[in-house]
């Protein structure tokens, strides 16, 4: 507005001349000339002219300057002998520079306020364009039933294409991943029915070959008339969906990282699980040659024993396929998976931690449960970490007194609850909050990172993980507890 104004008044020295010069002629020709018309009505000339040189303050005083300038003529002219003609256009004059100045007034004021909103407008637009740029976040429309478009420059910009191209769906069309192509022709062509909101997230295919990430947002708009247009934002999400894939992959290799190191742990379970079926193997392949080398073989007794051999090498061998999974770093693969087999087979892979620790294990599963949807690998390594914090939590209670249970049950919300219950020392109350925050641990040696890694495979399977609060002053034994949700197909 100040540069606008400042244009404004801006006085020529030879406008503010020449007004001068009018109003003394105008002086002139009234006062020294025998003519008897309202010359002095010429004034409002001079006050018209006044308003493109001077502001509010300027035009006040040329019309002062106008109306003494008439008063004096009239005295100058008619101090001897008083003409009610010449009073009364004396009164048109000066009634006429009045009014004139009243709308010279009123017309600044309106085109002050006018250039006020135009450059409040301007700076809005730029402020707009400005945020739309930091943001990468670019506005459209769309109108119904017709399907015209019109869009931002910023949004324009996230599509590759110059601002003065009017949009239209081929145009947006062309720059869509294809993949996502029938999905963006699905959201325009509610938009065109009117049939409520839009939140979609596709690719852009650039002309450089490179993909952008865009989240687009569209509500519907309603005229008095009844008539609909869609207003929307479309933002350039690239950076968040690359961090995402980073931190994704890193979450990834942490937990691998944690299984292999879990896997180091159980060593000696590891080896003795598959020890068990190789000795059997063994003894059943000796116990089939004798059967074999008699004078007069045994073929059905050496076809129960090849039986068991094959029987004991399925076993080695799917213990065997759970450990290389476990060691093996993939992306998640959620599958139907039942919730007591996982605990079975993660319990079979602790056993001997049991066994060493003597800790009697009780399993409570609930029989006839549905099938959760899940990545197998990720929530055995969650089922087996609780497990070994439970072992571990025990180490010095008294023989006989080391209890580990496990349950599974489905809840009356629909959720299946796993819980792992110890009869250990106990979690403090002081402890509790930070039980799974990132490198705090309860143990001396531990690293801090096992349940964090935990919660982290939970909240990615839609459930959650909490310790239950201990009862009473003098707390024993711990309970740590996962939800899973059942799909809606269950």
């Amino acid at each position: 507005m100040t540069r606008l104004t400042m244009r404004r008044d801006a006085r020529t020295p030879l406008l503010s001349t020449l007004l001068i010069l009018s109003t003394v002629l105008i002086f002139i020709v009234d006062t020294f000339t025998p003519l008897d018309v309202a010359i002095a009505v010429m004034y409002v000339v001079v006050v018209l002219l006044s308003a493109s040189v001077w502001q509010r303050r300027g035009v006040l005083w040329t019309c002062a300057a106008c109306l003494l300038a008439t008063a004096l003529s009239y005295v100058v002219t008619h101090l001897d002998v008083f003409s009610i003609a010449a009073v009364g256009r004396m009164g048109v004059s000066m009634s006429a520079i009045g009014i004139a100045t009243f709308l010279v007034l009123r017309g600044q004021a309106a085109t002050n306020a006018l250039l006020a909103r135009e450059q409040a407008l301007r700076r809005s637009q730029a402020f707009l364009a400005g945020s739309q740029r930091i943001s990468k976040t670019g506005s459209f429309s769309i109108k119904s039933p017709g399907g015209e478009m019109y869009w931002s420059d910023e949004a324009a910009r996230i599509f590759g294409h110059a601002p003065e191209i009017t949009p239209n769906i081929d145009l947006i069309l062309t720059r869509t991943a294809p993949d996502d192509r029938v999905m963006v022709r699905a959201a325009y062509d509610r938009c065109v029915e009117c049939l409520g909101s839009v939140d979609l997230r596709h690719r852009l295919l650039m002309a450089d070959g490179s993909i952008k990430h865009v989240q687009v947002l569209a509500e519907p708009l309603f005229s008095r008339d009844g008539d609909c247009e869609y207003v929307g934002s479309i933002t350039d999400v690239t950076a968040a969906v690359v961090a995402e894939q980073a931190l994704h992959r890193s979450q990834v290799q942490l937990q691998h990282a944690t299984r292999v190191t879990m896997l180091g742990e159980l060593a000696a379970s590891i080896a003795h699980e598959v020890n068990q079926p190789l000795a059997a193997i063994s003894t059943n392949g000796e116990a089939c040659l004798r059967w074999m080398n008699r004078p007069q073989p045994d073929l059905e007794e050496a076809r129960y024993t090849v039986n068991a051999i094959l029987a004991a090498s399925a076993r080695a061998t799917g213990v065997i396929k759970r450990i290389r999974a476990l060691a093996r770093r993939s992306d998640p693969q959620h599958l139907g998976l039942d919730l007591n087999l996982l605990a079975e087979e993660s319990v079979d892979l602790v056993r001997r931690e049991l066994n060493n620790h003597r800790v009697a294990l009780v399993l409570e599963l609930e029989a006839g449960l549905p099938p959760v949807n899940g990545d197998r690998v990720q929530l055995q390594q969650v089922i087996i970490n609780l497990l070994m914090n439970a072992i571990q939590a025990m180490h010095q209670c008294p023989a006989g007194q080391a209890v580990l249970t496990l349950r599974t049950e489905r809840r009356a919300d629909g959720t299946l609850w796993l819980g792992v219950t110890d009869t250990g020392p106990g979690i403090p109350p002081d402890q509790m909050p930070r039980l799974f925050e990132a490198f705090y641990s309860t143990k001396p040696d531990g690293m801090g990172m096992g349940l964090p890694i935990c919660r982290s495979i939970m909240e990615t399977h839609g459930g959650r993980i909490w310790a239950v609060e201990p009862e009473g002053d003098a707390p024993v034994g711990a309970t740590i507890v996962v939800s899973l949700p059942v799909p809606e197909a269950a």
